[in-house]
């Protein structure tokens, strides 16, 4: 007779364990599928806004970096480079201006020899040497007379550590006193040379205080009473003259000239005539504005790709009923028609920009170079006003622009957090199901063991019934 477990089926020997698996997988798959297709989703559009935002900052920041290098402000240039140079200082030049600079003298500095000595490392006396600085005044047979200026005297000191040519050079060069000393060696003797700085005011004379019973220090005086040392250049100012009116500068690089310059002096010709002015570049404004025109309409394009719907076997693009962004793209095209109260009422509109039909924003270089020369500033102001920091008043600057992003970026993150937290509570119930399908099958298991033991009694007992009876 057969076996009545086999009959019921009760010993088939189920893979509870695979069953469990199989039965907790399937679960998984219900509950986390759409919250990932959710999650996925999120994650695109939240990428896609953020890409849109680096992308117009860096566009302003580019345009600003051009801003701030000068580029489209006034250029300051010279006729000859090599007489009168000139160049941006600090913002540059305030307003444009051209003039004529004739460079009759170049500072120069006081210089100084001393008696030739046998070599750097001869004695040259103990005491003290004090320089003091002022004005000298040119007298008869190569007399002077001389001012003292504001500039404290500096001592230097001679002693047994640095009694020599050499350590008298090297206690002046760290005196900070402004006086350059070098020594300038033949092959019997060694020259001291002095120089000091650059004009008039900084000439300087040398005091002598020798040791008791040593006298060598004297031999390095120049004073208008002890001429010990050679003169060899006088200190002098520049001498030059601006649209025919003399000035005079203690330096040859002058800062205080012309607002926002610095003029290099390099070479003295009363007969020749350097012209220096400051204009904008029409090129290079025209340049950037062209670059701008086609680095918006790049922007425009990112965008659709972002908008597009889905069409055929190609999906829509992560932003493709995004508020957000379409209202970024309106602000894009909205920019050439967008006034700032800096430019003087000068729209990218009316020096060449306009949008066409296929979405592209174009720039008319002819347009551009038709606006009067007066209004290159009011362009200036305009790119400057563009790339300016995000203003909440001023809502068509691409920065402002690029800030439209951060609220919906926010929300987009929050709903995305929140699905995070769904997808760790379906893991915790999901734990929890797989406990109680474990306790349920094992309780089965457990019956299913009983009813086989009782099975096995029965069989027994049938089998005896059948043997009593044959």
């Amino acid at each position: 007779m057969a076996s009545i477990i086999s009959t019921l089926g009760a010993g088939t020997g189920i893979d509870t364990k695979l069953l469990i698996d199989q039965l907790v997988a399937a679960e998984k798959t219900a509950r986390t599928t759409p919250l990932n297709s959710k999650a996925a989703s999120l994650d695109a559009r939240i990428s896609a806004l953020g890409q849109v935002k680096s992308a117009l900052q860096g566009i302003a920041t580019s345009l600003d970096a051009r801003v701030k290098s000068g580029a489209l402000g006034l250029q300051p240039a010279s006729s000859d480079s090599a007489a009168v140079g000139i160049e941006r200082l600090g913002s540059g030049p305030v307003t444009a201006f051209s003039a004529s600079v004739v460079v009759n003298r170049l500072a120069r500095a006081q210089q100084l020899t001393t008696p030739p000595l046998a070599d750097a490392g001869a004695a040259v006396g103990l005491g003290t040497l004090t320089i003091a600085f002022g004005t000298r005044t040119d007298l008869a047979d190569g007399a002077f007379s001389f001012s003292a200026g504001t500039a404290s005297p500096i001592d230097i000191t001679i002693d047994a550590s640095n009694n020599s040519l050499a350590g008298l050079r090297d206690a002046i060069n760290s005196s900070n006193s402004g006086i350059t000393a070098s020594i300038i060696g033949n092959s019997d003797s060694a020259t001291l040379s002095l120089r000091g700085s650059d004009g008039a005011a900084a000439a300087f004379i040398i005091s002598a205080a020798p040791a008791a019973g040593d006298t060598g220090l004297a031999r390095f005086a120049f004073t208008p009473g002890n001429r010990a040392l050679t003169l060899a250049t006088t200190a002098a100012d520049a001498d030059l003259s601006v649209d025919g009116v003399a000035v005079r500068r203690g330096s040859n690089v002058i800062d205080d000239l012309v607002a926002g310059t610095r003029i290099t002096l390099n070479k003295a010709d009363a007969a020749a005539t350097t012209r220096i002015s400051a204009a904008r570049s029409v090129a290079t404004i025209g340049a950037t504005l062209s670059d701008f025109a086609s680095t918006l309409t790049a922007m425009r394009s990112v965008i659709g790709d972002f908008r597009k719907p889905a069409t055929g076997s190609d999906v829509s693009g992560a932003l493709v009923n995004d508020p957000t962004v379409r209202a970024i793209d309106q602000r894009i095209t909205g920019l050439i028609t967008a006034s700032f109260g800096t430019t003087n009422g000068l729209r990218l509109s009316d020096i060449g920009f306009s949008v066409g039909r296929d979405g592209t924003i174009s720039y008319d270089a002819a347009r551009f170079a038709a606006l009067p020369a007066a209004r290159l500033a009011d362009a200036e102001a305009l790119l400057t006003a563009l790339s300016a920091a995000s203003l909440s008043t001023q809502p068509n600057r691409l920065q402002s622009i690029a800030a439209l992003t951060d609220p919906a970026s926010s929300g987009l993150s929050r709903q995305r957090t929140a699905v995070s937290s769904d997808l760790t509570k379906v893991d915790i119930r999901l734990a929890s199901y797989r406990t109680t399908l474990t306790r349920q099958y094992a309780a089965m298991d457990r019956l299913v063991a009983a009813s086989k033991a009782v099975g096995e009694q029965l069989d027994q007992q049938i089998a005896a019934w059948s043997k009593s009876s044959n």
